[in-house]
């Protein structure tokens, strides 16, 4: 589980997600790939490519570039989620997102 920690707002439909994985991620399975990987909201499953790094990966970082429809099911999910605060309880908190691990989308080596 990845915890939201800030919510950029770049454009009036679009935002992009921090979220941080304490402990950091394993190691980048495709660090010479163009990746992605899916975000779930139980039976709702939605591929992004991440706007980091693979090392930003491994270091247990990732940020999601994502435009909201206004009927789309994920982009009601995502926008019910809120930045961790040191307030309320972490577990309470809908700050919480469930990511796949990386995928390869294109391997940069091939090019």
């Amino acid at each position: 589980w990845w915890k939201v920690t800030r919510i950029v707002g770049v454009a009036t439909d679009t935002c992009i997600y921090h979220l941080e994985n304490d402990p950091p991620s394993v190691p980048h399975p495709f660090p010479s790939s163009v990746w992605h990987l899916s975000a779930r909201f139980g039976a709702i499953v939605r591929d992004y490519t991440p706007v980091t790094t693979a090392t930003e990966w491994e270091r247990g970082h990732v940020a999601l570039l994502v435009k909201t429809y206004d009927d789309g099911a994920a982009s009601k999910r995502f926008a019910g989620l809120l930045p961790a605060n040191t307030v309320a309880s972490l577990e309470k908190q809908p700050c919480w997102l469930l990511l796949t691990p990386p995928r390869p989308t294109l391997d940069l080596r091939l090019l």
